[in-house]
Order: structure tokens, then sequence, then C-alpha cells
């Protein structure tokens, strides 16, 4: 078995098969609470669940890209910038909810429970399927050489 991908076949790479497989389940579920919302609570709860959904969807691709921007350009630093990525999507989506909040549309055009809601479920779809893809995903464990070295090849053989 190889790590090869067949011949004539382009898949995407790197974060964008990460992001790509991430946003799906969670556009799946932001789709869903979007129509319970509506269903159960009207416009407001439904525009509240797409705001959250969508809010939260910007937010953790941009900084999968970014962590694995960094992780290819130089993979000393990518800790550190991952926990710094984490720590910056707490604060946009905390800012985020503050400037909604304070804007006066949680009064009348968004459900507040609804948007708080949708972000809580987004992120538990994103952890889980971010889980799935990271364990199904095959990634060698060293670098083989291009071609085998024969006996005779060998330095000092």
């Amino acid at each position: 078995m190889t790590t090869a991908p067949a011949a004539g076949t382009q898949r995407p790479r790197g974060a964008a098969r990460l992001v790509l497989r991430t946003t799906v389940p969670v556009g799946l579920s932001v789709v869903v609470l979007t129509l319970v919302g509506a269903l159960v609570g009207g416009s407001s709860a439904a525009l509240g669940a797409l705001v959250g959904g969508v809010l939260l969807l910007v937010v953790l691709g941009s900084s999968t890209l970014v962590v694995d921007l960094v992780a290819t350009l130089a993979g000393a630093p990518v800790l550190l910038v991952s926990v710094l990525t984490y720590t910056l999507n707490v604060v946009l989506v905390l800012l985020a909810l503050i400037v909604v909040q304070r804007s006066g549309l949680t009064d009348d055009a968004l459900s507040a429970p609804w948007l708080g809601g949708a972000i809580v479920v987004g992120a538990l779809v994103w952890t889980v399927a971010h889980v799935v893809v990271t364990l199904r995903a095959r990634i060698p464990l060293y670098d083989l050489p291009d071609r085998a070295v024969v006996p005779s090849e060998r330095p000092g053989a």
C-alpha cells in the first residue's frame, strides 16, 4: 500500500482538503439548524442560526488555512501559531458576538440563543469532522528514498 495518489487524480492538498471536508458537515448542520429555527422560532431564529454558522465557518476555515501556511513554510513555529490562532478564534467570535449584541440586532432581527446554539453545534461538528479527517489521513511516518539502493551502490561497500 502506498500513499501516492492514483495516476491522473488531482486532489486538494493539505488545509484545502481539511477545510473542504470539515466545512461540508458544518454547512449541513447550519442548514438544518436554520430550517429548524425557521419552523420553531420564526425568521429571527433562522437568521440567528445562519449568522452564527457562517461566522464560525469563516473563523475556523481561515485559521486552518493560516496554520497550514505556517506549517508549509516553516515547521518549527507551527505549535505556537496553532495556539495563538485558537486564542484569536475565541477572541474574534467573542468580539463578533459583542458587536452583534450592542448593535441591537439581537433585539428583533436575530435570536441570540439560536446564534449561540449554531456556534456551539458548528464547533462540535467541526471538531468531530476534523478528528475524522485527520485519523483517516495517510501520513507517512518517514520518507523513503526515490529508489532502492542496491548493496553495491552503498558508500564504502
